[in-house]
């Protein structure tokens, strides 16, 4: 039936969204009910029993053609299936031309009683000059008479701020443009969820460098709700990278709180400085057969601003953390048991002179509070400055595989530096690995200041978590041999107390003993262990430094650093105290 009804012009006023704060990750609760839009898209009549609303509009202009598209809904109110109406969609330009939008293959044909489809329309006009869409027009043409008889059903105005113009459009309504860590909905896409950015970092890979958007996801309703089809491009000050989701599909039950990591491949030097949070729009071309060809677009729906500087690691105000207490994993978190408790024992930050660069080191404690062995998680943890770099952290090579019942277990990382890092306002930031098929990213764990230690090179007590060492006393002799050369030897008194409560094994650190002559060359070391055969104990303990000179060095001096290996190989050495003789 056509539809011969002409309608008086009715004004589109549409909002995308309005943003409610939520508490900072580390908060248990978040009243969830106050993330709500401040409205939704007019709906129009089209006849007694059709109701129309726009969801998404594009006026992509490229060189010497322009893109004009548009997705409408369309609703049957009645309780009877009802066909769609014949009409042909038209946009109205500025300088007063019209356009047919062609419509989609894959448009339905019919509506069910009480419910509502998407319709697509799609056109490329070749024009040169960019020129703005000011209307929607639906347009009733009778060919049966002659000539051709055509009447207005229903003209929608654009605004301009509905406009989508590609890939390089900016946002301009007000309640689209959020600040970093501030929550938002997405009306238009008909979902209840609140999504909060929480973390964004960049990644090295084999397979190149992508930066990864962390978006927290909270399902207020009394329904299982699906997490609607939404990218994320990260817009620098001269280019804009398209970013996709990492999960394909992730479903929400009542009241449930879920992460999506959306991954935006950029280059090395690339910095965002806002996001904007697109959605997914398709249209059909017919090649007969019933075949047909996709082409596919995304329109913009909320820009989210970063502060300059932070685009790539992170931006959220942080807690200060208290060594030695639990760390406040999030709520959603899967990766880590909720029986462990995970503490940050040690940070500190050492000069390797000879080397050019600075190393941190920190110790990590994990204590099952179970009654079963729980397996040692492979945590990823990462070290920022106040100015915004970011210093990945290396694992120990190796630790046992789980942590006994009713225990804990210590495992080390170390991070290299620039000289210039003081370890003034340092923030740690704890991952875990996830990958989907292909895409591997991480996931933020949890978030916070962290105080550095600082180093006593000349105290009589060295703090090696778990160990506490008191040096008594400690003597350095040379004893010349029959072979004509001097072997130095260094006598250490030590009181040894562990922390009981601790499991050590082979993987934990070991104390290097380094010899140097009176110009500074190294000339002996040995390498003690703190547990396990040939440990360290309390009380004198006589140490081989395994120098050979036939000349008698003086002055001497022996530093004893904390050393393990990491992950690559790497010897990691913190300079603990130093015998001068």
């Amino acid at each position: 039936m056509k539809m011969r009804r002409s309608l008086a012009t009715l004004v589109l006023s549409a909002a995308l969204l309005s943003a409610a704060s939520l508490p900072a990750m580390a908060a248990d609760s978040e009243n969830l009910a106050a993330v709500t839009s401040a409205s939704s898209n007019a709906s129009y009549s089209l006849s007694n029993k059709i109701e129309v609303e726009v969801k998404s509009i594009l006026n992509e202009h490229q060189s010497d053609q322009t893109k004009l598209g548009t997705v409408i809904r369309i609703k049957n109110t009645s309780d009877r299936i009802t066909r769609v109406p014949d009409f042909e969609l038209r946009g109205l330009m500025s300088d007063g031309v019209s356009y047919a939008l062609q419509p989609s293959a894959k448009n339905p044909k019919s509506l069910q009683p009480k419910s509502q489809v998407e319709l697509s329309y799609l056109s490329n006009v070749e024009r040169s000059d960019e020129v703005a869409l000011t209307s929607l027009n639906f347009i009733d043409v009778d060919m049966d008479v002659y000539p051709k008889a055509e009447t207005t059903l229903l003209t929608i105005p654009v605004d301009a701020g509905d406009v989508w113009s590609g890939s390089d459009g900016i946002i301009t309504n007000s309640s689209a443009i959020l600040k970093w860590g501030e929550a938002f909905t997405l009306p238009l896409l008909r979902s209840p969820l609140g999504f909060t950015p929480v973390d964004i970092h960049k990644e090295i890979t084999v397979k190149g460098v992508s930066t990864v958007v962390q978006i927290r996801v909270s399902n207020p309703t009394n329904e299982r709700q699906t997490v609607p089809n939404f990218g994320i491009d990260g817009k620098s000050e001269s280019k804009v990278y398209a970013g996709n989701r990492a999960e394909a599909a992730v479903i929400l039950d009542p009241g449930e709180k879920k992460y999506i990591h959306i991954v935006i491949p950029t280059e090395l030097d690339t910095e965002f400085t806002s996001l904007n949070v697109v959605t997914p729009e398709s249209f059909a071309v017919s090649l007969g057969e019933g075949k047909s060809l996709e082409d596919t677009y995304r329109v913009g729906r909320v820009n989210i601003l970063l502060p300059t500087g932070a685009a790539t690691q992170g931006v959220t105000t942080l807690p200060t953390y208290t060594l030695g207490t639990p760390v406040k994993l999030d709520s959603t978190n899967k990766f880590v048991p909720s029986n462990v408790d995970l503490s940050l024992v040690e940070l500190h930050v050492t000069s390797n002179e000879d080397d050019g660069f600075n190393t941190a080191v920190a110790k990590f404690k994990l204590t099952n509070n179970s009654e079963r062995p729980i397996p040692i998680p492979a945590i990823q943890t990462e070290l920022v400055s106040a100015d915004g770099y970011a210093y990945g952290g290396k694992r120990q090579g190796a630790t046992a595989l789980t942590v006994v019942p009713n225990a804990s277990y210590v495992v080390s990382y170390s991070y290299a530096l620039p000289v210039s890092e003081t370890g003034e306002g340092l923030k740690m930031n704890l991952y875990s690995q996830q990958s989907n098929g292909e895409v591997t990213y991480k996931s933020l764990l949890a978030s916070a200041k962290v105080p550095v230690q600082k180093n006593d090179a000349t105290g009589k007590t060295l703090n090696v978590y778990p160990y506490e060492i008191t040096i008594k006393d400690w003597s350095i002799t040379a004893i010349f041999q029959a072979t004509m050369i001097y072997d130095y030897k260094l006598k250490l008194d030590l009181n040894i107390k562990p922390d009981k409560n601790v499991t050590v094994d082979k993987f934990t650190s070991m104390l290097s003993f380094e010899l140097f002559d009176n110009v500074g060359n190294p000339i002996g070391k040995s390498v003690q262990p703190l547990s396990g055969e040939g440990r360290l104990y309390s009380g004198t303990n006589t140490i081989d430094l395994n120098a050979r000179s036939n000349q008698l060095d003086f002055p001497i001096q022996v530093k004893v650093f904390e050393t393990f290996t990491n992950e690559n190989g790497e010897s990691v050495k913190r300079l603990l105290t130093t015998f001068k003789q």
